[in-house]
């Protein structure tokens, strides 16, 4: 069977902008080698939200780009472009899309003792989260088993096993950070986000966060990237942007005053303000009673 929707199994979720998908229909442990049962690749809708106790298949899923949550029972992960997970019978997950950032996303459902040797082999097994350092590679690997696993001909669920095969086999070549390089990573981020969370009245710029947290800005960027969050600069100005709507909220100031606090004058401060909450100053002070 093709990737249309005729006998797509009821767990393909609806919630999706665009898809390329197909479906093959091996039964569950019909048998002990590796077999892929469907796949895909979708651009999620604003509401996309998957909450699963358990599901039938291994699966894996991959985030071309976007933001989201995952969920693992009361783990959760925040999904931007490079993130990896799996799941499978017995765990629980919740998958939701950023409704200004719409997830596109890539997923495998498989089966087979096979499976699962090489899914521990890569160290993914069911409930593994990793950001891998070679997207392009995988994007890659997946685009040619969905393409494979959509052809009309016989052959079709032989092949896109095979090419399951592969992609399995290079995610245990070491293409994903070490767990202990993303412990390091994550303490690194956590370090500047308290940084920014603590002095965004007195920092202006990004270089000033990472000269004082010791990490070089690009390297400061690409963390924030890697774990879903906006760039460094943009995160300041929202804090900014939060303390600005506290101000008007909490007294009688008039809006040259709050800019004046920035270090912006009026004109700049109501285009960033506005950026931030969709609402100009003015607007925000009347929809507040002000």
């Amino acid at each position: 069977m093709s990737h249309a929707d005729v006998d797509q199994p009821p767990y393909i979720s609806h919630q999706v902008q665009a898809a390329k998908r197909f479906y093959l229909g091996t039964a569950v442990g019909s048998t002990s080698e590796l077999h892929a049962s469907c796949g895909g690749w979708e651009r999620t809708a604003a509401d996309y939200t998957i909450r699963r106790d358990t599901f039938p298949w291994l699966g894996i899923e991959f985030v071309a780009g976007g933001r989201g949550t995952l969920w693992f029972g009361r783990r959760s992960y925040p999904l931007s472009r490079g993130c990896l997970f799996s799941y499978g019978p017995g765990v629980a997950h919740r998958i939701e899309s950023d409704s200004r950032a719409l997830l596109s996303k890539y997923y495998i459902n498989f089966g087979g003792q096979q499976a699962a040797n090489l899914m521990s082999a890569a160290q993914m097994d069911p409930g593994s989260f990793r950001v891998v350092d070679n997207s392009e590679e995988i994007e890659s690997a997946l685009d040619l088993l969905i393409a494979e696993g959509g052809r009309s001909r016989p052959q079709a669920p032989q092949i896109a096993s095979l090419q399951l095969h592969i992609l399995l086999l290079k995610l245990g070549q070491g293409g994903a950070n070490d767990p202990r390089s993303d412990r390091r990573a994550q303490q690194t981020l956590r370090k500047c986000l308290d940084y920014i969370d603590r002095h965004f009245l007195a920092v202006a710029t990004a270089e000033q966060i990472a000269a004082a947290c010791h990490v070089s800005p690009s390297h400061m960027t690409r963390l924030f990237g890697r774990f879903g969050y906006v760039s460094p600069y943009d995160y300041l100005v929202r804090k900014k942007m939060v303390h600005a709507a506290e101000l008007f909220d909490s007294g009688y100031l008039l809006v040259r005053e709050v800019a004046e606090r920035f270090g912006m004058d009026s004109f700049q401060f109501s285009r960033v303000f506005k950026r931030v909450h969709g609402l100009s100053p003015s607007q925000f002070l009347r929809r507040h009673g002000r």
